[in-house]
């Protein structure tokens, strides 16, 4: 494969997050008070967009705002990512989330809107095949729909991409089987997307894995999640745990927390972004073999940026810059290595 400069390029969703602050998460018909109330730039296309630019990387933002979410484009901007593919559809409201956040246990619940992200706009129609090819990673989640989605994917892959995807919200079990695996490199899930996926795609009459997350990835494996490079599995405060497609699974702990938990909303979005551009990083000559050693560094430096993550509250804000992961890691930190570049 030609070299290409490391440069990522994150389709997915933006929207504007507005937080309530309550003592639990409300119940069904149930009516409680909010302490407290924010409204910030989310998504998770967005936010990934976001920890891979302040994990080092050059990353470029391809998505649609609405009629209302012009600010959106500033802030984006101001955290390192290129806007030049963020597009608009003047028709729709920009996506929402509302979010509950809880005061006494740092959970989250969400809801949904789509609104631009769901437009008809495609943000990568006039993206040219020679254009597209710049890019050496292409970085997506289910927060848009998932035929501009595979789209996607399959324009990426054949233009020599490494594609990962992050398939949170998990589709529906048909969207799943008829899923085009093959043009996907890397898989980032968590753990009850994991089961998900491994009732969709198993074969009925096989019997059901048991014995653990790395008991799931292996009978994931005997799946069309088989050619894989890589599965990635998180598992919030018992680490990640992966599998690659010659079989090795690397497990890594959790990063170190200090001062405990205070919003879990970003983490798994801080993880990938971080994921994504340390993986940016590595060889893509057909003679760089990733071994289990260099991918548990990898999986190391993410974990503990997810952990400085939710010591604060928001998303795009929480994230920490690769230099104070780097700083909290101490000796766990591997020094000379591909990712040092990105420390700038």
């Amino acid at each position: 494969m030609p070299d290409t400069p490391e440069k990522l390029i994150v389709r997915g969703s933006v929207n504007i997050d507005e937080f309530f602050v309550v003592d639990h998460i409300v119940r069904s018909g149930e009516t409680i008070s909010s302490t407290d109330y924010s409204r910030r730039a989310g998504g998770k296309g967005a936010n990934q967009a976001v920890a891979a630019a302040k994990a080092g990387a050059e990353v470029d933002f391809a998505g649609l705002v609405g009629n209302d979410g012009g600010w959106l484009r500033d802030t984006l901007g101001g955290y390192g990512v290129g806007t030049s593919l963020l597009g608009a559809d003047e028709t729709l409201p920009t996506g929402r989330a509302v979010i509950q956040l809880s005061s006494s246990t740092a959970d989250n619940s969400i809801v949904l809107l789509p609104g631009a992200n769901f437009s008809q706009i495609s943000p990568l129609h006039d993206l040219t095949s020679a254009q597209l090819s710049t890019y050496s990673h292409i970085l997506l989640q289910n927060e848009i729909p998932l035929q501009e989605t595979k789209g996607a994917l399959r324009r990426a892959k054949s233009a020599g991409l490494t594609t990962l995807f992050n398939p949170s919200p998990m589709p529906s079990r048909q969207a799943l089987t008829e899923f085009e695996w093959q043009h996907l490199d890397w898989l980032v899930i968590n753990e009850g997307e994991g089961a998900d996926l491994l009732a969709a795609l198993a074969d009925p009459t096989a019997t059901e894995s048991s014995g653990g997350a790395a008991a799931l990835l292996g009978a994931l494996r005997r799946t069309a999640l088989g050619s894989l490079t890589g599965i990635i599995m998180t598992r919030g405060a018992d680490g990640v745990v992966s599998s690659l497609r010659d079989g090795s699974v690397v497990e890594v702990g959790p990063g170190k927390v200090v001062g405990g938990v205070k919003d879990t909303t970003g983490a798994g979005d801080c993880f990938t972004g971080y994921f994504a551009t340390l993986l940016s990083t590595l060889p893509r000559s057909p003679d760089f073999a990733l071994t289990p050693a260099k991918l548990r560094d990898v999986l190391a430096i993410a974990s503990q940026a997810a952990a400085i993550c939710v010591e604060s509250p928001g998303a795009m804000e929480s994230v920490p810059t690769l230099a104070a992961v780097k700083e909290r890691m101490g000796d766990g930190w591997k020094e000379g290595m591909e990712w040092e570049a990105l420390l700038r």
